[in-house]
């Protein structure tokens, strides 16, 4: 309607124009701009037009030599955060008696350092080798900071302990995966088994430092190790030419999603498993009967092993003759059955027997929970998903411990993901043959 006289204004309302882009198409130009950005920059590397990138973008090494030596060392700082993951667990039966810490509050350490992890996990972007320095970088300070303050500062420490082993250990599995792309599922159990020999071996390394009862050394030890990586990807990694990461623009259908639900609900259980049993092994194994701390630390050292084995046979080519179901059904099946013979088991020395067990079946899971996910994704953020596993259930147990006064009772919780993994894994590959028997129909 149009006002008539002197300044008439015009009170009909703009048209809104019909054709502006909904919301799925500016996520996919969104995702292809920043695609064509990395490939204008690899080829304006590799034709020289420009200076060397020192901006810690995803990186790869086109020598073979040089990629040997990045993998070599990228491959020890997994070590490294194996052995700092399973650190305060060992550590956790003195810091709870020097510090009077009952089930519950050593759980909640436990809930911190993980739930921090899965926070580095979110915080890790396609800028794969400024994560790792972001990351190891934490770890150097955190420690120094445990080693001076102690008690003080545990739980605040812990927590950004716990997001320095988030970046680096999810920066380096995606640029792992970016590397080697179609092989990944059998370079992820190899980085996986690198960070299981480093679980192994950490608590017997600790075990000296654990005897002096000056724990301070061993988190200068842990912090002369962390400032090595950072030094490594700091000078060597950042000057590797960049990749571009597979960025998939396409949309995702429903049955699609719903695959990834479910497979992320797998990995936070399977993870969730892994890290009780890690965190309480040797407090459970000392309070049923093992009276030695080396014994006691003994059981997490041999479900590590039994970990660390299975990952090593998983990285050859016989996780391709098994095939990737057989060996998800035949691990989850497993976890759940060893899982419950450590709660029932009447002799210590049995426990030890168990744990291996649950080792063996439990270590190609998660790897290979995440080569099916990183099919789907190439994204960081659902590594925290895992990280919210690994904070959850060690903390339930140490709730459920404290509040019927037993660990037996808490590490049910243990058995519990075992039975879930189960019905996940039957879910997920039914819908897996529905979907290939659609196509192939």
């Amino acid at each position: 309607m149009v006002r008539e006289g002197r300044g008439a204004i015009a009170s009909q309302p703009p048209q809104r124009p019909t054709n502006l882009p909904g919301r799925r198409e500016v996520r996919a130009a969104r995702l292809r701009r920043v695609s064509l950005e990395w490939q204008d920059r690899m080829s304006e590397r590799s034709s020289g037009k420009t200076k060397t990138l020192n901006d810690g973008s995803v990186a790869t090494i086109t020598g073979p030599a040089q990629r040997s030596f990045s993998t070599i060392a990228l491959s020890a700082g997994f070590v490294l955060t194996g052995a700092g993951t399973v650190m305060l667990g060992v550590l956790l039966p003195t810091l709870s008696r020097r510090w009077g810490l009952r089930d519950d509050q050593a759980g909640l350490l436990l809930f911190l350092q993980f739930v921090a992890s899965g926070m580095g996990a979110i915080a890790t972007g396609l800028n794969r080798i400024r994560a790792m320095a972001i990351g190891y970088g934490l770890l150097a300070v955190t420690l120094a900071v445990l080693a001076l303050a102690g008690a003080r500062a545990a739980y605040g420490a812990f927590f950004f302990y716990g997001l320095g082993l988030g970046m680096a250990m999810t920066s380096t599995s995606l640029l792992f995966s970016d590397r080697w792309g179609d092989d990944r599922a059998a370079k992820l159990e190899w980085l996986n088994f690198a960070w299981s020999v480093g679980a192994t071996i950490g608590p017997v390394g600790f075990l000296p430092f654990l005897r002096w009862g000056d724990l301070r050394w061993l988190f200068a030890m842990m912090l002369a190790l962390s400032l090595a990586m950072f030094a490594w990807v700091v000078l060597r990694e950042r000057q590797a030419p960049p990749i571009v990461p597979a960025l998939r623009t396409g949309a995702v259908g429903r049955s699609s999603r719903t695959l990834f639900t479910l497979l992320l609900l797998l990995a936070m259980t399977t993870v969730g498993v892994e890290t009780t049993l890690s965190g309480w092994l040797t407090t459970y194994s000392q309070r049923a009967g093992m009276h030695s701390l080396a014994g006691a630390a003994l059981a997490t050292s041999i479900f590590w092993l039994g970990e660390m084995v299975s990952r090593l046979v998983f990285s050859t080519r016989l996780l391709a003759r098994i095939g990737r179901r057989a060996v998800f059904q035949w691990g989850i099946w497993g976890v759940t059955i060893a899982s419950i013979l450590v709660i029932a088991a009447p002799h210590p020395w049995l426990i030890l027997a168990a744990a291996g067990a649950v080792g063996v079946f439990v270590g190609p899971l998660y790897p290979l929970s995440l080569s099916y996910l990183l099919e789907l994704s190439p994204w960081g953020w659902f590594f925290s998903v895992g990280g919210l596993g690994a904070a959850l259930f060690p903390w339930i147990t140490g709730l459920i411990s404290a509040h019927f006064g037993s660990l037996r009772c808490g590490l049910l919780v243990a058995v519990a993901a075992g039975l879930a993994m189960i019905g996940l894994n039957a879910l997920i590959f039914g819908r897996l043959q529905r979907q290939n028997a659609a196509v192939s129909g």
